[in-house]
Order: structure tokens, then sequence, then C-alpha cells
């Protein structure tokens, strides 16, 4: 059960509404049954609604004290007895839905911290939060129901669509960014892209005259940074989601789903297209493409373009098979060598 003192319980629901609301449909008797809160297999009690997907987790499962819990197709017949089943295709979609439902996300409270310092020449949406010592420079524009949180700082002439979330202590310079965008403490959106021509006596800052442009329904998570654009703009496409601590370069060009996970680096003028995956840790260099559909594993250093649909893996990345063949023939090759002395 979620810490009341941090997160507000939005329920209670009953099953019916649970299952509408996920599209799971209903095993058990009494689909009016209210159930309170969402919970964990061992911790769980009744009148809260659990999760199980994964057969590791079967045995907690089977001893689970849940009135209900959402559950794959394959997972009916391990039920324990007297417990209600919300059965989906997509248990963990599903699941994650009615998580959402009992706890959104935060709602402002449309009031105006009086420490915060706003240009009379910026335009301001209907039913705005900001928070204490947050700047919102001259020309900036921001949609209705948007969160600026506290210290944060919009700078002149950026645009915030509606519903976005800036959390604390953000910064967004030379940027448009579409509606429901989320931003995590400390990410910096906008800053100089990293471009200079080297000198032996002093290098030469190359002047970074483009833009960040943000799609709508992403989230940047904490301590991100994206660079804006050296001339052409520094895009990232709709609901792409980027993790904490991850540097995207100026001029990289995102489409839209794509996933990255933390401490990845994508470098300047690279393509990511739709519906790539990102491991942690992946180093991707500049001026290349990683096609639509392709995943790059953890800790991977990309070199290359990467062909659509392909997976990839180890330093420098390769086709995965390719890469596990390589490591086995290595491993046998160290064996051999062992056996021989």
């Amino acid at each position: 059960m979620a810490d009341k003192r941090f997160f507000q319980n939005k329920g209670p629901y009953t099953l019916k509404h649970l299952a509408e609301i996920s599209d799971a449909r209903i095993e058990g008797p009494d689909p009016e049954l209210v159930i309170s809160d969402v919970g964990a297999l061992d911790s769980a009690g009744a009148d809260m609604v659990s999760f199980f997907s994964n057969p590791k987790y079967l045995d907690a499962f089977k001893n689970s004290k849940a009135s209900a819990c959402v559950v794959p197709e394959s997972a009916v017949k391990h039920a324990p007895e007297g417990m209600t089943l919300l059965v989906s295709k997509d248990s963990y979609k599903s699941f994650a839905k009615i998580s959402g439902h009992f706890y959104p996300p935060e709602e402002g409270d449309g009031t105006i911290h009086p420490s915060a310092i706003i240009d009379e020449t910026a335009i301001l949406g209907k039913n705005l939060t900001i928070g204490a010592g947050a700047v919102v420079e001259a020309g900036a524009k921001i949609g209705d129901n948007t969160i600026i949180g506290p210290q944060c700082f919009v700078g002149k002439n950026v645009i915030i669509g509606e519903g976005c979330r800036l959390s604390v202590q953000v910064s967004v310079r030379y940027c448009h960014m579409g509606d429901n965008v989320t931003l995590y403490a400390g990410s910096r959106i906008g800053e100089d892209g990293f471009g200079f021509a080297p000198d032996p006596v002093k290098h030469v800052k190359i002047p970074q005259l483009g833009r960040v442009i943000i799609g709508s329904n992403v989230e940047i998570g904490a301590n991100t940074c994206v660079d804006r654009g050296a001339g052409p703009d520094t895009i990232i496409g709709d609901n792409c989601w980027i993790d904490n601590l991850i540097q995207i370069g100026h001029n990289v060009k995102m489409g839209t789903g794509v996933i990255i996970a933390a401490q990845t680096g994508i470098s300047g003028s690279s393509t990511v297209e739709d519906y790539v995956l990102l491991g942690g840790q992946v180093g991707v260099t500049g001026h290349l493409t990683i096609g639509s559909g392709a995943q790059v594993s953890a800790m991977s250093g990309v070199i290359s373009d990467i062909p659509k649909g392909q997976v990839y893996a180890g330093f420098p990345a390769r086709p995965i098979k390719e890469f596990f063949r390589s490591v086995a023939t290595l491993r046998k090759l160290m064996k051999n060598r062992g056996s021989s002395k």
C-alpha cells in the first residue's frame, strides 16, 4: 500500500469499473466487489487488487490474500480459491491502467506562488500552477493546466503546451514542446550543443543556432540533457520515453515512441527512427542512423548504422547472434588455452 503522506488514493472502485478501464474480463461471481487499493502479491490483503504474470512468482500468487488479481489467461488455472480475476491479453498494461487510476499524476492547484518571477509579456494559459522561485522570461507561452515546479526556469520565447509538468529545478531554453510533456527534476533542455572548431591555441566556439522541438506525450527523466541544434533543430518525436542521466546531442532526430534507458549518450546529428529501444549505458556515435524498431542491448557501442528491426549488442555493436557467437568462441579459446598448459 502506498504511503498516504505522499500519494493520494482516488478509490475505491468496483471490479466492474476496473475491468472496463483496463480492457480485462472478470472471472468471478461478484463484479460489484469493491476494491480499495492496489498491492504486491505478498502484501495485498482483502479488498485489494494485485498483479501476476511472471512464473517466478507463482508461489506468491497461489498464496496471495488479495481479493482480486490481474492475470493472463494462462494463470487462471493457478488462482487460489476465492480470488476474483481480471483476465487480460496484456496483464502488465492492464494493471498499469488500474494502478494509474487509483494514483493518477498529481494535479496542480491553479495558483502562482508570490515568489515566482514572471515577465509581463509572457502568455499564460488557464489554470496554471507555478511554484516558488520559478522564473518565466519574456515572450514565453505556457498552455492550459501546465505545472511549473519550484525553481524552474522557462527561457525567452519558449513554448510549452497544455498539460505539461516541469518537476523541480528544470530549465528550458530555445524550445518548443507539445502537450502532456513531463520533465523530471534537474533536466536541462536547450543548452548549447557541443560544437567548436579545434585550434592549438584556442578552440573556436561554433554558435548553436537551432532549437529543441519536443512532441506530445513525452517523458524526459531527471538530470537528462537535450542540447539545442547547431543550425538544424534537435527533435524529440511524440510518445518518446527518455530515462534519467541521458545525453542527447545537438541535431539529433528521434522519431515516434523511442525508449531510452539510463546513462545512454547519443552524439550529434544521429537519427533514431520510430520505436527504437536503447538499453542502459549505450553509446551512439554521431552522424549515423538507427532504423525503425531496432533494439540495442545495454552497454553496447554503436559506431555504424543499424538496419530496421535488428537487435544489436556488444562493442562495437553487431547483430546479437553474431555477438553471442563471438563470446562463445572467445570462451572456447580461453578454455583450450588453459587446458594446454
